[in-house]
């Protein structure tokens, strides 16, 4: 029996008289029929096929809910994979025993030119004294990076960035 038959009858038999109003208005719906391969109106399905078609789109929503519970556990991964990553696990510095020579100056100058300064700062310190200044006291607040033996190279994140 169509679907169109099928209201009919369930209207005349309801105690109104009738059904709701969107029951009547399912020639203007329609379904991709795959076995058909186009667009049929609903109220010209069979009972039967419309109840497999149901079915059918029902099984669709839940594999399209699992598919979003898993690309949800995906990203809440990466998420936290990130966040691990973006972390610092030991010191704040990025870079470490960088030389206190020409070479390792022209380095930390390049570094400052080439950074993204909207969104990062950049510091350089000094580290290790030299030889001939242990046991003066000049590292008791640190050194200057004149007193250094080496650089160590430190990049904040700015805040609101």
């Amino acid at each position: 029996m169509k679907l169109y038959q099928l209201v009919n009858v369930l209207g005349a038999i309801n105690e109104t008289g009738k059904l709701a109003s969107d029951m009547y208005e399912l020639g203007k719906k329609r379904y991709y029929s795959e076995s058909h391969g186009q667009e049929i109106p609903i109220s010209e399905m069979d009972f039967q096929y419309m109840v497999r078609a149901f079915i059918k789109q029902n099984e669709k929503i839940e594999s399209l809910k699992k598919l979003v519970r898993e690309i949800d556990a995906t990203a809440t991964h990466f998420r936290e994979a990130l966040s691990s990553a973006m972390t610092t696990n030991g010191s704040r510095y990025v870079f470490t025993e960088i030389p206190n020579n020409e070479y390792g100056k022209k380095l930390t100058r390049g570094m400052k030119v080439y950074l993204n300064d909207e969104s990062y700062s950049i510091r350089v310190r000094g580290q290790h004294v030299k030889p001939e200044l242990k046991g003066t006291g000049v590292t008791s607040y640190g050194q200057s990076i004149e007193q250094s033996t080496h650089l160590r190279v430190y990049i904040d994140k700015k805040k609101g960035a």
